[in-house]
């Protein structure tokens, strides 16, 4: 019988009929509507939508009996039983007030099973079209990080020059989104200016010491890699804190290594892809005394 149902659903998403209680909760739960029942009441995957499956498991973590078979997931592999919730909002708001950017570090290596740990959090995290769009390189060691820096400086060193130069920079801010533009004109040049970035008083503004690095780089046309790539440094962010790490994330380390070829090899990136998102992770020389609070002005609610 689940041979059959194979062949009429395709190898690729089955239902073991004699395992599936029928009570409809993956056919509501699928975002993409591919699920549904035939005639004989039988939860079957519409052959004709299957191919726009994003395979985000929520039909199988659904499914009480593990009736449900998907190509590329398992139940072994890929879920876990629910732990117990034990936060409330009061406890995930004192976590997230004691999470600050950290750029002091002691001069202590990160373990690499810290940043292990880091890495093995993402695999809960949610994404666009395909898990691993998002490729991650992660960089424990020191040493790389320090010969990396001059690359990273030259490249703001030239972007300085040409910037300065008025209609060579005007052309060059003009073919950019205007976000970028904007973020460059009142933010990066006027530090590039300061000397910043470029290593000249012998302090690194850029990896600030960092022992150890994370970059997070897709190929130039992967769906939604830009919005997985923010979402999956997020979680990144708050595991290092979990671990007692102080990380913060740093937009420099991006554009750098997307325009120079000796940091490309350095990080291996590979020739298609482009760096969207990095941080920097080590741990933190100093706690801080006082947690920060930014209250947000501009929101709506509309009901």
């Amino acid at each position: 019988m689940v041979e059959k149902i194979a062949t009429k659903q395709g190898t690729s998403h089955v239902i073991d009929p004699g395992l599936c209680t029928r009570c409809d909760l993956c056919v509501i739960i699928c975002p993409a509507g591919i699920l549904a029942r035939n005639e004989h009441k039988e939860v079957y995957f519409k052959p004709e939508k299957v191919d726009v499956c994003i395979r985000c498991g929520h039909c199988m973590a659904m499914c009480e009996t593990a009736a449900i078979a998907i190509e590329g997931l398992s139940y072994e592999d890929n879920f876990r039983p629910l732990p117990p919730v034990n936060w409330n909002h009061a406890a995930f708001m004192d976590f997230l007030l004691t999470r600050r950017s950290v750029r002091v570090f002691r001069d202590k290596p990160v373990p690499m099973e810290e940043l292990q740990k880091i890495v093995d959090a993402l695999a809960t995290a949610p994404f666009g079209v395909h898990p691993d769009n998002v490729e991650i390189t992660v960089v424990n060691d020191r040493s790389l990080i320090v010969k990396a820096f001059p690359y990273m400086a030259k490249v703001y060193l030239q972007l300085g020059k040409i910037l300065r130069v008025p209609v060579i920079g005007w052309s060059l801010l003009k073919i950019m989104p205007k976000e970028t533009a904007n973020t460059l004109v009142n933010f990066i040049a006027p530090h590039i200016k300061k000397g910043l970035y470029d290593g000249s008083s012998g302090i690194d503004d850029i990896t600030r010491n960092a022992p150890a690095m994370i970059l997070f780089h897709a190929p130039k046309g992967a769906e939604e890699h830009t919005v997985d790539a923010h979402i999956y440094l997020t979680y990144a962010l708050l595991a290092a804190h979990s671990l007692g790490l102080g990380a913060t994330a740093i937009g420099l380390i991006g554009p750098a290594v997307n325009q120079s070829k000796p940091l490309r090899k350095m990080f291996r990136i590979p020739a298609e892809n482009e760096v969207v998102e990095s941080m920097i992770v080590g741990y933190p020389r100093f706690p801080f005394k006082k947690a920060i609070v930014r209250p947000r002005t501009k929101v709506t609610f509309i009901s």
